[in-house]
């Protein structure tokens, strides 16, 4: 975690003026500042900057709060990433915790040097990059590099002096630590959304039949989670209101080269359940941008299918036969009307799904209706009939050939109680889950009256568990910043250690002198809580 002491230090040297007038245009009126709101739609400013304060409020909206406040709001971060996103705006280096990740980002930031360094003294790597179409000004921008063999990337480690079990910890090294984990590619450093390396992948110039590869999973890094150029591409996308999402690393840089700068692409996975809660989050109209071969197609297929049932305004735009939009960008050809041509989401799910089979086959065609069908069993009820009625079209039968009998446990999950303040410390857990393991000091699962399951699920880092993701994927449950979430945790557990006394009290398997005992443990637990304070969850029965 970011020291408290070094947010504090922060927060002195940033004026909020500066921050907001990045955002918005910003008209000095007496000792304040003046704006339109950019969080709801008016003609007369109603929002307002007080510099002597350090704070910003909407008349209009009611919006209000501080830099902090501001950074998460309209770049829709969490309480740490805005944090981190004022900090590199200051040139300001943040302090953690020992025990953090984050404390080691640096070492990544030295290896990166290492590897841009390298990438010019190598003539073959350079050139490949130059053939590809790309610009002195992109390689600089996207911070590409070389890995050298691995004798060299080990002498470099060892005059620098950088710690191997470090290495091996965020990914440079392999599991037993015996060769770096690229060898002789070129290597684009993986950035998290406010520009801290946390990964690198890799792509060979020596015909390795690995032509990309990625670094696996580390504490700091979840490539089912992450877009590449999100870094750069969030502010664009913010204002767009439009996301692109292609397939590689070279499709990104190019489109970006390009000037189409809210291109992103999924890390050697097909857009999954994991990566969502970020589109969330940006709440864009996204369009999938993935080669038109059969695994292109494919993988676009499932995007679709996963996005349109999650309610995504968008759609997918193929590109010609065996090119990518890097090639597109290379040639020259006006790319910016290629992606006006998108097709929605549930017309590329029908037109696709169709293409497989020979409708003129009576089987084939069954077997599509029940694709169909089986597909239907999964949308939100909102969406079954429209979808039915579409399909039905392409496939010139009645719409009720497509109609799904709904179970009535179906009906139930969709009006599955919620508690709110369970829920939202859940996500708030799932987003940022650096700060777990000091939670689970004080919160346990049992402790939950409704959503312990999913807690459980949490502290297990069950990502994909289904039931997890049925909260954090929902725009009505918040994230907490940290002093919210522990004040939450707080306001919890006073109703449940309350309970274990009336528990204690009654309970007849226990002496006097063991209720006493038991009784006073919790009673100052709860004097400590109803200060402020949180408590350690040692249970005493």
């Amino acid at each position: 975690m970011i020291k408290q002491e070094s947010i504090e230090n922060l927060k002195s040297i940033i004026d909020i003026v500066d921050v907001i007038g990045n955002y918005v245009q910003l008209k000095k009126q007496g000792s304040n500042f003046v704006a339109l709101c950019p969080f709801h739609s008016e003609k007369t400013p109603s929002f307002v900057v007080s510099p002597t304060k350090q704070i910003y409020h909407c008349f209009g909206c009611g919006v209000s709060g501080d830099a902090i406040k501001f950074i998460m709001e309209i770049e829709k971060l969490t309480y740490k990433e805005a944090i981190e996103k004022l900090a590199s705006m200051y040139n300001f280096k943040l302090e953690y915790t020992k025990g953090n990740s984050f404390i080691h980002l640096d070492l990544l930031e030295r290896v990166n040097s290492f590897y841009i360094s390298n990438l010019y003294k190598n003539e073959n790597a350079l050139n490949y990059l130059k053939q590809r179409g790309l610009y002195d000004s992109t390689i600089e921008k996207f911070q590409l590099g070389y890995a050298p063999t691995s004798h060299e990337q080990f002498k470099f480690f060892k005059n620098a002096n950088l710690n191997k079990k470090d290495l091996i910890e965020l990914g440079v090294l392999n599991e037993s630590g015996e060769y770096p984990r690229l060898i002789e590619r070129i290597t684009f450093p993986i950035f998290s959304q406010n520009g801290k390396i946390i990964a690198f992948g890799g792509r060979t110039i020596t015909n390795h039949p690995a032509k990309y590869i990625n670094f696996t999973n580390t504490k700091i890094f979840n490539k089912s989670k992450t877009f590449y150029g999100l870094n750069f591409a969030r502010e664009h996308i913010l204002r767009s209101k439009k996301i692109i999402i292609t397939e590689g690393y070279m499709d990104v840089i190019m489109l970006h080269q390009a000037g189409i700068q809210n291109a992103v692409a999924t890390l050697g996975t097909a857009l999954t359940k994991e990566h969502l809660p970020i589109l969330k989050k940006l709440n864009p109209k996204v369009i999938i941008s993935y080669d038109s071969d059969s695994a292109g197609i494919n993988a676009a297929l499932k995007a679709s299918k996963l996005l349109y049932k999650e309610f995504f305004d968008g759609g997918v735009v193929l590109f010609e036969e065996g090119k990518d939009p890097a090639d597109i960008v290379k040639e020259g050809k006006n790319i910016e009307n290629i992606f006006k041509n998108e097709i929605d989401f549930s017309s590329f799910i029908i037109e696709f799904t169709i293409k497989k089979y020979d409708l003129k086959n009576p089987i084939h065609k069954k077997n599509a209706i029940d694709e169909f069908k089986n597909y239907i069993k999964e949308l939100p009820e909102i969406l079954k009939d429209d979808f039915s009625i579409k399909a039905s079209q392409y496939l010139q039968i009645p719409p009720n050939i497509l109609k799904v009998k709904t179970k009535h446990i179906q009906n139930l999950n969709l009006n599955k109680k919620i508690d709110i303040a369970e829920a939202s410390i859940i996500k708030t857990l799932y987003e940022n889950p650096e700060i777990m393991d000091e939670i689970i000091e004080y919160l346990t699962p049992e402790m939950f009256n409704t959503h312990f399951y999913e807690l459980d699920a949490v502290y297990k880092e069950d990502f994909e568990n289904p039931k997890l993701l049925e909260i954090v994927l929902r725009d009505d449950i918040k994230t907490l910043d940290i002093k919210t979430l522990k004040n939450q945790i707080r306001k919890l557990l006073i109703p449940y250690y309350q309970k274990k006394q009336l528990e204690i009290k009654y309970n007849k398997n226990l002496s006097n002198e063991e209720k006493m005992h038991y009784l006073k443990e919790i009673n100052l637990k709860l004097i400590k809580l109803k200060k402020g304070e949180l408590v350690e969850s040692d249970i005493p029965i």
